[in-house]
């Protein structure tokens, strides 16, 4: 596969793995933190508090959950052909993220 897929600034991306040029961007629902997980020509991305499933050939949203009842929190995204290696560095990373956001926010507020 020639794709690289990216989670950024409530966004999937696409790109090319061989160039780097964008192949394609899909919007999503507003978000500090998209997850993405590819399998079987599908990208699913968490957003917004919402889990959809695109289109890895041109990003075209197939369907949107949109995960009644369970908040906005950060979500792991995991099927059973990843291994517990990458699930334990997504928590990592969404630990971090968060813990940065508190901060910023808790410098923010005592500034004001």
């Amino acid at each position: 596969m020639d794709k690289l897929f990216l989670g950024i600034s409530n966004h999937v991306v696409c790109l090319s793995k061989r160039t780097g040029e964008p192949l394609w961007k899909t919007k999503l629902k507003s978000s500090t933190i998209t997850n993405v997980y590819y399998e079987t020509d599908n990208v699913f991305a968490y957003s917004g508090g919402h889990l959809f499933c695109l289109s890895a050939s041109d990003g075209a949203i197939i369907w949107e959950n949109p995960l009644k009842g369970l908040g906005y929190g950060t979500c792991i995204i995991a099927s059973e052909h990843q291994n517990t290696s990458v699930i334990s560095s997504q928590i990592a990373t969404q630990q971090a993220v968060a813990a940065t956001t508190v901060a910023a926010t808790s410098a923010a507020s005592s500034s004001s």
